[in-house]
């Protein structure tokens, strides 16, 4: 299948409006004490829209369709994932075509995944005592 740009600039338009992308840091580990580095980018759509992110995938040729999964309250929904070997491929397929806000999301995630340090913070401490005491409410 060749992919025409105007077919990219569908799925940048798309990503602007429905898409995601994050890094984040793990918990640190009980064992090694270090944190992992975790970055990825998602598209949600309700299941009865699920061809929209199967177009999404055929164009871009990436990422994985999940789901469903069930939503209080709503329709269920799907989410085409990309993982972490996949974000930087997806943001220069699509760059020419993201609005800034996008752009700008995928750079500081790629940057701060880029930078990632494994020694635990402060902060990592104090989200993973949180995580905790939310258990034992439960």
């Amino acid at each position: 299948m060749q992919i025409e740009l105007t077919d990219i600039a569908w799925c940048a338009g798309f990503f602007d409006g429905e898409g995601h992308v994050s890094y984040h840091r793990s918990y640190p580990n009980g064992i090694s004490g270090r944190v992992s580095a975790q970055m990825y980018a998602n598209v949600p759509q309700c299941s009865d829209n699920i061809e929209v992110l199967e177009k999404f995938q055929r164009i871009v040729g990436m990422g994985k369709l999940k789901g469903p999964y069930k939503v209080r309250g709503g329709r269920d929904k799907h989410v085409l994932t990309f993982g972490v070997k996949e974000v930087l491929e997806l943001y220069l397929l699509l760059m020419p075509y993201l609005g800034s806000e996008k752009s700008d999301d995928f750079r500081r995630a790629l940057l701060a995944y880029e930078n990632h340090s494994p020694i635990p913070t402060a902060e990592d401490y104090a989200r993973l005592e949180k995580k905790q005491m939310k258990k034992l409410k439960r």
